[in-house]
């Protein structure tokens, strides 16, 4: 089978999932990937594929990243699958994109951390929770509201978008520490810092599931999840 005998993947996704399909990079023994830069492509650009590049050197696996707009030169095109099976509201992404290298989903392999990243365990000592919450694939408003009476705003950080930090300490009456990062390496260090992350589908929670730390994941009634069985990760 094509797939199963890659060593290249043409990526054309949004940025979570460019990291969800790097736990498949490691399963093939893929070690050749270009990231999709064209200009028509809106929810990818160069500025996305430039922010993830450090994360992705970061990884002993990958040995050839490039970005490009061709895909002619790559074996297969990760994103496509190749009974042209639809994703729907409920599609469980993970289920979907092992059907394409025809891996069961209970198969172990499928549910083990895939990612690596350095620490700073001393700079963050004090913060006990990550939090991410983009505007898109809300689900659990009250989830939030019980969680946030149990633990002092000083142990909680929040990462991701300035925009995204002031609509939710505004939503939840909070006033909770925020943190900028300048590359996906910089932030996943920040993620590999901290034990727990909760939040919505999102880059940042694609690299915490990715680096096997434990989650609490706010799926998207509306939108296809990707769904992990560990014991570390509860979704809500």
């Amino acid at each position: 089978m094509k797939y199963k005998e890659s060593k290249s993947f043409y990526l054309a996704l949004d940025m979570g999932d460019v990291i969800y399909s790097l736990l498949f990079c490691k399963i093939f023994n893929v070690n050749r990937i270009a990231l999709d830069t064209q200009d028509a492509n809106i929810k990818f650009n160069q500025n996305c594929a430039e922010f993830l590049l450090p994360l992705l050197q970061h990884q002993e696996y990958l040995k050839d990243i490039t970005l490009s707009s061709e895909k002619n030169n790559y074996d297969c095109a990760y994103g496509i699958h190749p009974n042209n099976i639809p994703v729907v509201v409920g599609t469980n992404l993970t289920a979907y994109h092992a059907s394409k290298f025809e891996i069961h989903y209970e198969d172990e392999i499928l549910h083990k951390p895939w990612l690596i990243a350095p620490t700073d365990k001393q700079k963050f000592k004090n913060k006990k929770i990550l939090i991410n919450r983009t505007s898109r694939y809300h689900g659990n408003d009250a989830f939030y509201l019980d969680f946030l009476k149990h633990i002092h705003p000083k142990q909680l950080l929040f990462a991701g978008l300035e925009i995204e930090h002031k609509e939710f300490c505004k939503q939840y009456n909070i006033d909770i520490d925020y943190i900028k990062t300048d590359n996906s390496l910089e932030l996943a260090k920040v993620i590999n810092s901290i034990p727990t992350f909760v939040g919505n589908e999102s880059l940042i929670c694609a690299i915490a599931t990715g680096l096997g730390k434990s989650c609490f994941i706010e799926y998207g009634r509306g939108a296809a999840n990707y769904i992990f069985e560990r014991q570390n990760i509860i979704y809500f």
